[in-house]
């Protein structure tokens, strides 16, 4: 968490200035309630106005400073947050195809929203508050002593007993949390999961029985936030217990030190200002003491997260594909001694169209996720112009590839097309034409916004829009799998026929659909497995 508060350190350290001077005003202004009292038993109004108006400024000056502290310490607080959210985003995004695969997906959405606000809530907005609190137990503690060392030091013994319950509950508290922060986890990615599976739920008439599954997850999230909160609420009750048995008893010794004459009236008032401004901080300091013992795991992980290690980052990508790819006595499988491809053989040239099919499950689409480099090869090697591709980290450069699913994201068509980088309008809209996508051939309609993941398109618009964000790209490689999937008749020989007018690139169609017919318009149909 360091380098999130150095990039808000100016912020951080103006609000400490402002709380430091606010604080000055505070405990100063205590001294001139007692100077007003004093004089006004004694009668003498024109010093009593004097320290009145006094009184009335350091007030005003409290009040104006503790309003621009606060308002640097959010600016902390949320500076850090967001750069500590970026952090996480980024993180994911860095993540491979295979690793982000190996966590759901509501877990990603748990650690950006959950743990992040966490953090926020406990570790950063306390950390200003936490030193606001010091400084008012440093400058009151110094006041009481100028006051009446012996009250200083009952008052310090006595108030600062409740500041060990947070300690003595250290390694509670910790797990409270990290047990509430793991079913949140598990709770957010199965409410991701079903509503992935929405429109299953509601052909199926499931919504009970997913409604008494999600009840179950969760009751026991919120059983563990219920215990955090508890063990949190005890330690609470406990300081507060102590701090205001503390508090009663300084208020006493006060009291016996006016009846002995050592305090006038004005001083008694002014130690139970003292006090008053002294209890409550350390109060809050027990608490506060407790958020951040109790976050210190979390920042921990959260901190291993946003730096781990991505595999390959380091090494080169594949930019471009002159001549071929060749798979040679290639063999793989996701277990051991169960292979999926075994001695497979294969060379793609470029320029030239190829049709990998078979039945589901003989490994069509593993031979395509070893070419982006999702898994390495058991036995055999893949070759790109005759280098190995383990020299590469990545071959997302060279290659496009368009998956059975439509993915579309709620955005305008344009930025669904060109994917943020900058394309003509004419040449959005030749593509559009050249795919019969004539409806948006026109210069408005590239503004159209998609809703999330094509909910206003028709199954063979979403098909078609994705091949033309993939022709746009226009790399060396264009691979489809299964791109006649969930298709009508019609709309699938409108796609092949769009399939087939591609050229001047290596062309892998993975598809077990493909019409008989046009199979001889590709230049090499690959069979795996028994057809």
């Amino acid at each position: 968490m360091k380098k999130y508060k150095r990039k808000n350190c100016a912020c951080y350290i103006g609000a400490l200035v402002f709380i430091l001077i606010s604080t000055i005003f505070a405990v100063v202004l205590q001294f001139f309630k007692g100077d007003v009292l004093d004089y006004a038993i004694v009668g003498d109004a024109g010093v009593t106005l004097k320290y009145a108006a006094l009184l009335i400024g350091f007030i005003l000056g409290e009040v104006l400073f503790y309003y621009f502290y606060k308002r640097l310490g959010a600016k902390f607080s949320v500076g850090c947050t967001r750069l500590l959210k970026h952090d996480i985003f980024e993180s994911i995004l860095r993540l491979s195809y295979v690793a982000y695969k190996e966590k759901q997906q509501g877990e990603y959405v748990a650690k950006y929203v959950g743990e992040a606000d966490m953090i926020n809530s406990r570790y950063f907005r306390m950390l200003p508050l936490f030193w606001e609190i010091i400084l008012k137990i440093i400058f009151v503690s110094f006041a009481l002593f100028l006051l009446k060392w012996q009250i200083a030091l009952i008052t310090l013994f006595l108030l600062t007993t409740p500041l060990y319950i947070p300690k003595l509950i250290e390694k509670r508290l910790q797990k409270a949390q990290t047990e509430y922060l793991k079913a949140l986890e598990e709770n957010l990615a199965k409410v991701n999961d079903r509503l992935a599976g929405f429109e299953i739920i509601k052909n199926f008439s499931i919504e009970r029985q997913v409604l008494l599954k999600f009840d179950e997850s969760n009751a026991q999230c919120m059983d563990k936030l219920l215990r955090d909160t508890v063990l949190g609420a005890t330690a609470q009750l406990i300081t507060t217990l102590i701090s205001y048995l503390s508090y009663f008893t300084v208020l006493a010794c006060s009291a016996l030190l006016v009846l002995s004459g050592e305090f006038s009236a004005g001083d008694f008032f002014v130690a139970i200002g003292m006090i008053d401004q002294l209890s409550y901080p350390l109060i809050s300091l027990a608490e506060i003491i407790r958020q951040l013992i109790a976050v210190r795991p979390t920042c921990a992980e959260m901190e291993r997260f946003v730096s781990q290690d991505n595999r390959g980052a380091d090494m080169k990508s594949l930019a471009c594909i002159e001549k071929e790819i060749c798979y040679d006595g290639v063999s793989f499988g996701y277990t051991e001694g169960r292979p999926i491809l075994k001695d497979f053989n294969f060379t793609a040239k470029m320029g030239k169209k190829y049709l990998i099919r078979g039945r589901s499950g003989c490994g069509k689409t593993t031979a395509v996720n070893l070419l982006l480099r999702y898994y390495d090869v058991t036995s055999g090697k893949i070759t790109v112009d005759g280098a190995p591709i383990t020299e590469y980290g990545s071959t997302y450069s060279a290659i496009t590839v368009v998956r059975q699913e439509a993915v579309l994201f709620h955005d305008t068509l344009r930025n669904n097309l060109t994917m943020y980088e900058s394309v003509s309008d004419e040449k959005l809209i030749k593509t559009l034409k050249n795919l019969g996508l004539d409806r948006f051939a026109d210069s408005r309609s590239p503004d159209t916004v998609i809703t999330e993941n094509g909910a206003n398109l028709s199954g063979g618009e979403k098909k078609r829009i994705c091949l033309a964000r993939a022709l746009l790209r226009d790399t060396d490689v264009l691979i489809l799998d299964e791109p006649l999937a969930n298709l009508d008749e019609s709309t699938a020989k409108t796609i092949e026929d769009l399939i087939l007018s591609v050229s001047g690139k290596i062309l892998l169609v993975v598809s077990h659909q493909f019409s008989k017919e046009k199979l001889c318009s590709f230049d090499n149909v690959i069979s795996l497995g028994a057809q």
